[in-house]
């Protein structure tokens, strides 16, 4: 499996991570007495957050991976 492979695949298992973590914090959220009014909307201000970083960063790793992945060819050709 070449890296740009494993680093789609490891972006995926994140967001999709980060999305069960969002769901059981708003659920936590919503079932405990003492929790307020407004904990909703913090965990999915913060959630969120962390999500479009790490969107926002999956280019950069994709053209990091892509680009090892033409190294490795090209010294493996030598």
């Amino acid at each position: 499996m070449t890296r740009t492979k494993r680093t789609i695949l490891a972006l995926i298992l994140l967001e999709l991570l980060l999305a069960g973590l969002w769901y059981y914090l708003a659920n936590m959220a919503a079932s405990s007495p003492g929790s307020s009014p407004d904990s909703a909307r913090e965990i999915g201000r913060t959630m969120g957050t962390v999500m479009g970083v790490v969107l926002g960063l999956s280019p950069f790793l994709y053209l990091l991976a892509r680009s090892n992945d033409r190294k490795a060819a090209a010294k493996k050709a030598e």
